[in-house]
């Protein structure tokens, strides 16, 4: 085009020159070699000074170009209204593009711009929505300066300029969301790391625990099924105990009647001694009448052989029958005697009897109080011997049950086990 051949005029070169004293270009060395690149020299600065004013009566239009297509994105509108309000970032955004044609690029100037952009990423206002919008900015200052009453040669100074200075600005915006995009990219790196060092550690302690617990269910489950058996042969045990203690009762039950029988039986052979012994002192009396009785005879007789005597002749015969009167007397006196002797003999053999036997009615009868209180005893051993048979039937079945409970507890230890072994794989990929 034929207008990049003219020359700018006099008074323009001039108004340049006297920014040059009011300009600084003085930027990290990082920078340097960006600056190269797009050609920012000092004399960008001096020639955007120079149209500071314009831009300043711009700025309107420039914002609201800006703002203009972001609210009509209803996530970014409610971005705004979240963190702030239009008007007030209508403010700062105009102080912030004014900056741009102060000539001072400096280090402030360039932290200015990172700290506008590291609050874009806080909020989390994407780079694709501030570049979109800052060409929004650069459309309206471009159609601005080409609609301006400067000369073509100028213009395009100027649009050159300006268009360096809105360059390094995206630039210095890309780079603080690259630099926020790699400090994301190594906290998450970090953070990927630290899980998985900790689910590493936490699945070898995982498979460690699985494994021991797998282990104790195992030795916990054979405890359970020998205490299961222990129980089911204790309950077999019981059970026969019971059957033998009833089997007992029984038979003490019977011993107790036949002592019974006996008592009775003892009790009426006392009787029927007492009354042998009342019979053998009878037998005694009637003794000792016939002792007296033989006295009598023989004295008698005695008499009866004087009264022969004196009689001579004519007694003699009764001589005769007092003697054989008075041997029979003799005899049954004896005979008494011997009788009396032998009831005595009864008698007390009777009362050595009687008192044996007393005792032994008394022994019976101790015996047969002992044996029905044995007979209780079996019958309250029979009872809890029954209780105990039931709670260990039930101990058994919930021993079963149990064991069943650890097998399930078993199987989601090892369940747990696979898992922490995926979790392994899992966090080996991290």
């Amino acid at each position: 085009m034929k207008w990049f051949a003219k020359s700018a005029s006099p008074s323009f070169d001039a108004r340049i020159e006297g920014e040059r004293a009011h300009v600084v270009l003085n930027v990290p060395t990082s920078l340097h070699e960006q600056l190269r690149l797009i050609g920012l020299e000092a004399v960008d600065l001096q020639i955007v000074r120079v149209i500071r004013e314009d831009v300043s009566r711009w700025m309107p239009s420039m914002v609201d170009a800006f703002y203009e297509e972001l609210v009509r994105v209803p996530s970014l509108r409610h971005l705004i209204e979240q963190h702030s309000t239009l008007e007030r970032l209508k403010g700062t955004l105009a102080r912030h593009i004014l900056q741009m044609f102060d000539g001072q690029v400096t280090m402030d100037y360039i932290e200015a711009r990172r700290r506008i952009a590291e609050r874009h990423v806080q909020i989390g206002l994407h780079n694709k929505w501030y570049i979109a919008a800052f060409q929004k900015v650069w459309n309206v200052l471009s159609e601005k300066i080409d609609g301006s009453d400067w000369p073509e040669v100028e213009r395009v100074r100027i649009m050159r300029a300006a268009g360096k200075l809105f360059n390094l600005e995206q630039q210095i915006v890309m780079t603080m969301y690259e630099d926020q995009i790699d400090e994301e990219r190594q906290a998450i790196a970090t953070a990927k790391r630290h899980v998985g060092d900790g689910v590493q550690k936490s699945t070898e302690e995982l498979a460690a625990m699985s494994e021991e617990s797998s282990a104790n269910f195992q030795e916990i489950e054979r405890h359970a099924k020998h205490v299961s058996t222990t129980t089911d042969a204790i309950s077999i045990q019981l059970t026969e105990a019971v059957s033998e203690a009833e089997a007992g009762v029984v038979l003490v039950e019977e011993e107790t009647r036949r002592f019974e029988h006996v008592v009775a039986d003892l009790s009426r052979t006392t009787e029927q001694v007492a009354e042998l012994s009342r019979l053998s002192q009878e037998i005694e009396r009637i003794a000792g009448m016939v002792t007296t009785i033989s006295d009598q005879t023989n004295l008698l007789s005695l008499n009866a052989s004087i009264e022969a005597a004196r009689a001579g002749e004519m007694g003699r015969g009764f001589t005769v029958v007092a003697q054989e009167i008075r041997k029979l007397a003799e005899e049954s006196k004896q005979s008494a005697a011997e009788t009396s002797r032998i009831a005595q003999e009864i008698t007390q053999k009777m009362l050595v009897v009687s008192e044996r036997m007393g005792t032994t009615e008394t022994a019976v009868v101790r015996t047969t109080t002992e044996m029905q209180q044995v007979v209780r005893a079996f019958s309250r051993i029979s009872e809890q011997t029954d209780a105990v048979s039931r709670q260990i039937h039930e101990l058994s079945t919930d021993t079963k049950d149990v064991a069943g409970t650890i097998e399930g507890m078993r199987k989601i230890a090892e369940a747990i086990a696979e898992t922490a072994d995926d979790l392994q794989e899992v966090a080996a990929t991290l």
